[in-house]
């Protein structure tokens, strides 16, 4: 009996902490003498797993980058929005809408995954040109599938030193 109060004692602790701040942790993907990235899932429901192997020391070496989560939805189709923001200013630097998963042209594997399933994705990167930059950005990514379902949403920072 003991046991079972300090267990609902501690899940009703846990979930105040919760309540205090609703977003999803702070993650630190990268944090190099050069670079360091951060990220949030912006999505209510869910976090997000991504990493980046090795953490780069300059942009021109090769990175590989790995996202995982589970589907709450399915896939038959997938969109993808991305914005680079320049840290404090009022409009993106970059942006793309870029289809992922079209019916009858899958790009990736997990094209046509359904929900409940793990969706995994393993990319490479590498920067053609190395660009002394010395400034800090905000990325946000938004993926959404065929019903307007939010499959992924990120925040992430990335600062250059």
């Amino acid at each position: 009996m003991l046991l079972f109060v300090i267990l609902v004692l501690v899940l009703v602790q846990m979930n105040g902490v919760r309540a205090q701040d609703p977003r999803w942790p702070l993650h630190t993907v990268c944090d190099s003498e050069r670079i360091t990235v951060t990220y949030r899932s912006c999505d209510p429901l869910q976090d997000i797993g991504f990493t980046l192997l090795p953490c780069p020391e300059r942009l021109t070496d090769l990175i590989k980058i790995r996202l995982a989560l589970i589907l709450r939805q399915s896939i038959k189709e997938l969109y993808s929005s991305y914005e680079l923001w320049l840290h404090g200013q009022n409009e993106p630097i970059l942006n793309s809408d870029e289809p992922l998963c079209l019916p009858h042209f899958p790009r990736f594997k997990f094209c046509g995954s359904r929900r409940g399933e793990i969706l995994t994705l393993d990319s490479s990167f590498k920067y053609k040109t190395n660009i002394p930059l010395k400034a800090n950005f905000d990325l946000k990514l938004r993926a959404i599938n065929q019903d307007g379902f939010l499959i992924a949403c990120v925040n992430a920072t990335l600062s250059f030193h």
